[in-house]
């Protein structure tokens, strides 16, 4: 009789079976040093195949990063799409704790927001809504770098008039007192060169606009 499928795979080789009928295969040492949850289920029972509830298109991309490269169609710097992507994996990392796969998305998503160094003039979120959907996932999952430039490029926009709403509402979803902090900062600077009114009334000084967190110059 011939072997099985389950056979023939390599020892330490999980099979990942997606919701839409895919089978991925991943390193199990791998799967288990990269994910608390598969780590904790894979102690307590011997198996080579594992369900998730998840299709094949976003598990690929969860396993790529794993394995330490950005997915390929997030390449593109200058697409909104690569942003999609990677919500779509920070959800799944997060729903399966991966820790190390979140710093990852987290360090690929800033380097779309610099340029050097220094904050990129050039990034900035075409649609303010999303915006907020990226800052409320970065307060979610604790993304604090990516958080300060979400957070910057929002309160710049809040100054140039690009907020649909009155400034209450649209800061009732933040939370965070630093994002919070990095917002009025933003506005502030904006204010400061004399390009805007401020939206926020006449009082502070003077505020030169700061450099993200971890990204000043030595």
């Amino acid at each position: 009789m011939a072997a099985s499928a389950i056979d023939k795979q390599p020892s330490g080789v999980i099979t990942l079976l997606t919701a839409d009928g895919g089978e991925l295969l991943v390193d199990k040492e791998l799967l288990c040093s990269s994910s608390k949850f598969f780590a904790g289920m894979l102690t307590t029972c011997d198996t080579t195949r594992l369900h998730v509830e998840e299709n094949r298109e976003v598990m690929e991309s969860v396993l790529t990063v794993m394995r330490g490269s950005p997915p390929v169609n997030t390449f593109d710097t200058r697409s909104t799409a690569c942003w999609s992507i990677f919500k779509k994996i920070l959800i799944v990392a997060d729903k399966y704790d991966m820790s190390l796969v979140k710093e990852r998305c987290e360090k690929w998503l800033v380097s779309r927001c610099l340029r050097g160094r220094m904050r990129s003039q050039l990034f900035k979120f075409q649609d303010v809504l999303e915006g907020f959907e990226w800052l409320a996932i970065c307060q979610k999952f604790d993304l604090k770098d990516l958080g300060w430039y979400c957070a910057y490029d929002l309160g710049t926009q809040l100054a140039q008039g690009a907020w649909p709403r009155p400034l209450h509402d649209c800061l009732e979803g933040v939370t965070c007192p630093d994002m919070l902090k990095t917002i009025l900062e933003a506005v502030q600077a904006e204010v400061n060169s004399g390009m805007h009114p401020s939206p926020l009334g006449a009082g502070a000084g003077p505020m030169a606009e700061p450099l993200g967190p971890g990204h000043g110059l030595e």
